[in-house]
């Protein structure tokens, strides 16, 4: 078995102290002063001996690991795929990596992943949480592990948290697609109900529809399981079409079960907005560009994880974070597009 190059070879090829090479690999040479090109050689000689760190047990010996943990539902999910990206920049530009992890919207599976990044000593978590109440992350804000709570968040939380106006978002939609004239409307949601985001977005859509004295039929009020939004949102637009009796519009409440029912009212050869409207809540690129062009509720994907970001910061760094920061609101945006406007 090849023996693991250890700070010691290293420093002992170059022929200076193993604390130098240190002060190298954990980037603080700098701030001890040690020049330019000493710190060139050892990091050439670090990839020449192919020095492999070992980071848990740094971990336990320093009590950080330079590593943050995001767990959100679904990665492949374009909000979070961008929330990612951001949050890895800014990561990196302090010094941190990130491991990323998918729930499925499954609570358990959400908790084992903490567990699991607790073992590993990271410095703390952003986290998307599919849980229901915020009994979990109290006792986990006691135990003084950094995490910030984004996107969905619980009443009564201790956690730090960054969310958005998901009630207004959704009430901005419905009063849009009122001001078409639009009366007949379906919603499409994701289930796990519970979810704070899907909760404000229903009670924002139906409170605007109630001051305009409509309901939302029984039958034209669709909650998709996680795990078979695809085939929900097939059956549900076959049975509307099959029916002869369609919604004049519908609200999808994320940018997924947005893309989806355009892609399958286009296989029914269903006109969009000539014989239904669309819009949906999470703006993505490619809307823009789609044909037609889809309405949606943008969210400030850029400040979410900027914000996160600073506030997990914040306690790493054993900062005050003061009580009026520990929870930033952040307002939503609507883009008007074809999908959405009715014909003339």
């Amino acid at each position: 078995m090849t023996k693991k190059v250890s700070l010691a070879d290293i420093a002992k090829s170059l022929g200076v102290s193993k604390t130098l090479v240190s002060l190298v690999v954990n980037n603080k040479a700098d701030a001890h002063g040690i020049n330019a090109e000493t710190q060139r050689k050892v990091r050439e000689k670090i990839e020449e001996m192919n020095y492999q760190p070992n980071v848990l047990a740094r971990g336990f010996r320093t009590g950080k690991t330079n590593t943050i943990g995001l767990i959100v539902s679904d990665i492949s999910n374009r909000f979070y795929s961008r929330i990612a990206r951001n949050i890895e920049d800014y990561a990196w530009s302090k010094g941190y990596s990130v491991v990323i992890c998918s729930t499925d919207e499954n609570v358990q599976k959400e908790k084992e992943q903490i567990r699991l990044l607790r073992d590993r000593k990271i410095d703390g978590l952003i986290i998307s949480s599919s849980q229901d109440n915020a009994e979990y992350f109290n006792k986990l804000a006691e135990t003084g592990l950094p995490h910030v709570l984004i996107d969905r968040t619980f009443n009564g939380m201790k956690s730090c948290n960054v969310s958005v106006d998901n009630f207004g978002g959704a009430r901005m939609a419905a009063r849009h697609l009122l001001t078409q004239g639009f009366s007949r409307f379906a919603l499409i949601a994701i289930s796990p109900e519970h979810i704070s985001t899907i909760n404000d977005r229903i009670k924002g859509f139906e409170s605007a529809l109630s001051e305009a004295g409509i309901t939302i039929p029984p039958d034209w009020f669709i909650r998709a399981p996680f795990e078979t939004i695809e085939q929900t949102v097939k059956e549900t637009l076959q049975k509307f079409y099959q029916s002869g009796n369609m919604p004049e519009a519908i609200f999808a409440l994320n940018n997924n079960l947005t893309s989806m029912t355009l892609q399958y009212l286009r296989k029914l050869s269903v006109k969009v907005p000539d014989e239904i409207a669309l819009i949906g809540f999470d703006d993505v690129l490619y809307f823009g560009f789609t044909q037609p062009s889809v309405s949606a509720i943008e969210q400030p994907i850029d400040r979410i994880s900027e914000k996160a970001f600073e506030l997990l910061l914040k306690q790493i760094e054993k900062q005050e974070v003061a009580p009026h920061e520990r929870s930033a609101f952040l307002p939503v945006d609507i883009i008007i597009r074809e999908s959405s406007v009715k014909p003339n």
